[in-house]
């Protein structure tokens, strides 16, 4: 007597089978975290310091690059909260913070360097370009986790229909 096989049903476990083992690379993935030390920051600021005519200018700009600095820390903050509250699934918006991290520091650098008149325009620049970031990442962190929920979600519906419907 000759064989029969279930074409469609062999086609069926096969794709079950790519799914779960996709699924598990995508858990098992791990984020990229870049840790910005402030104090290196601050202490270069101090090593190149803008030459400006009058000390109400250079008292302004030291004002600024704090302030910048409050920002980096505060995006860097919003980076590690992020990463402690998302699941494993969320390595995406992991290397979002970071390079927008890295993307502030490179900015309060950059200002740093610059003249007294052009650092009021440019920390403006970066300013927006941080909370644009930060609301990206927000948005993109609580998508994130409502997909993450709705997949637990539908994974609990499943596990209790299979244990419901008996075997085909």
């Amino acid at each position: 007597m000759a064989v029969t096989r279930l074409k469609r049903k062999h086609r069926k476990n096969i794709a079950r089978a790519n799914n779960k083992q996709r699924v598990i690379k995508q858990l098992l993935a791990t984020p990229v975290i870049k840790n910005v030390d402030i104090e290196e920051l601050k202490a270069q600021f101090g090593k190149n310091p803008v030459a400006s005519p009058n000390a109400e200018t250079s008292a302004s700009v030291t004002e600024k690059v704090s302030a910048a600095s409050t920002v980096s820390e505060t995006v860097s903050s919003a980076a590690t909260t992020a990463t402690e509250t998302v699941t494993d699934a969320a390595t995406n918006v992991a290397e979002t913070v970071s390079s927008a991290a890295t993307t502030a520091t490179d900015a309060v650098t950059s200002t740093a360097t610059s003249t007294a008149n052009s650092i009021s325009e440019t920390f403006s620049n970066v300013f927006k370009a941080v909370t644009d970031k930060v609301e990206d990442v927000v948005e993109a962190v609580t998508d994130r986790v409502e997909d993450v929920v709705d997949a637990v979600k539908e994974r609990v519906g499943q596990g209790t229909d299979s244990e419901e419907k008996p075997a085909e």
